[in-house]
């Protein structure tokens, strides 16, 4: 595999952990367990990682970071 294409898979599984963080689907000690992990920079902004799946049209990833943010906001 070229350093092109492992870039991009590091990218794409450093947003796929900031997503399941915002949504709940993990934590940070499931993630550490699992070995090393990426996530991108300020993935803690939620606006951040829907701007990334808006650019790879992931709208339904898209749609439960709104849901989970306004519930953020509600709480």
């Amino acid at each position: 595999m070229t350093d092109y294409a492992n870039a991009l898979l590091d990218m794409k599984s450093s947003y796929l952990n900031a997503y399941k963080l915002l949504v709940g689907e993990t934590t940070y000690e499931e993630l550490s367990s699992q070995g090393s992990f990426y996530l991108p920079a300020n993935h803690e902004d939620p606006i951040v990682t829907l701007k990334y799946y808006e650019s790879v049209e992931d709208y339904e990833k898209c749609n439960e970071i709104l849901k989970q943010n306004r519930h953020e906001k509600v709480s």
